[in-house]
């Protein structure tokens, strides 16, 4: 076999480098699409991510907004209903008045002259036009905490104990709204009110022992224990009274 001539070896060497710079070419632009490629590869993952966030808060602002709506059809309902309100507050207050003297009233009458006088200062407080039915709505309320708050807690207290003509001081002792007694100073006589005839009843000396230890649980001077006492409420008698006020209201 004969050996290339010097101009087919020079043709030669031209025609392989041609090819490898056209090789060369060739890979540079599959390098290139391949970069764009993984550009394009990456836009689109970053454009489902951003899409994905996008319908989370789309949906978190759908139930936003059915919120807001809800909140909005609910206040334009009591805008629209406002001007019944008022008028129909007046009486629906002096009705809620009326329940605690009745209260006021069936219940055992300790610090009475106290509570009859807060009564009182609520009455001219709703019928005062130049205060507000916050304020009205306000009074009201905090008359009610408080008569409420006498049924959860117990108190002693000196004062004056009227029996007939006679009149002493002696130290009262409540225990909620189902016990009320009283002691005179010396312990020698002591009484609980009977709500079944409005009168008080003697105490024999075990029970004035109990109502002096009561006195003394109220005044944080002994730590509280079980008293022994005769009740001011019959058993049942409180139900009772609370189902006829609310049949009479």
């Amino acid at each position: 076999m004969a050996l290339p001539t010097l101009a087919e070896a020079s043709s030669l060497r031209d025609e392989t480098a041609q090819q490898q710079q056209q090789q060369q070419a060739i890979q540079t632009r599959i390098d290139q699409a391949d970069d764009e490629t993984r550009e394009l590869l990456t836009r689109l993952r970053d454009a489902q991510s951003s899409t994905q966030r996008l319908e989370r808060y789309n949906d978190q602002l759908s139930s936003t907004l059915e919120e807001q709506q809800q909140r909005i059809e609910r206040q334009q309902h009591a805008l629209e209903t406002l001007g019944e309100t008022r008028e129909a507050l007046p009486d629906t207050l002096q009705d809620m008045l009326d329940r605690l003297r009745a209260l006021v009233d069936a219940d055992i009458p300790f610090r009475h002259a106290e509570r009859a006088a807060r009564l009182d200062g609520l009455e001219k407080t709703l019928v005062d036009p130049a205060i507000s039915d916050e304020k009205r709505m306000e009074q009201l309320l905090s008359v009610w905490r408080a008569e409420l708050d006498y049924g959860r807690n117990m108190d002693s207290w000196r004062g004056q104990l009227t029996q007939g003509n006679q009149q002493r001081d002696v130290q009262f002792l409540r225990m909620g709204r189902i016990g009320f007694y009283y002691l005179t100073p010396d312990g020698e006589q002591g009484g609980v009110w009977k709500n079944r005839d409005h009168q008080w009843h003697p105490l024999d000396s075990a029970e004035r022992a109990e109502v002096n230890r009561g006195i003394r649980i109220a005044n944080d001077q002994r730590a509280p224990e079980l008293l022994s006492l005769p009740l001011s409420i019959e058993p049942g008698q409180a139900s009772s009274e609370s189902a006829s006020q609310g049949a009479s209201s």
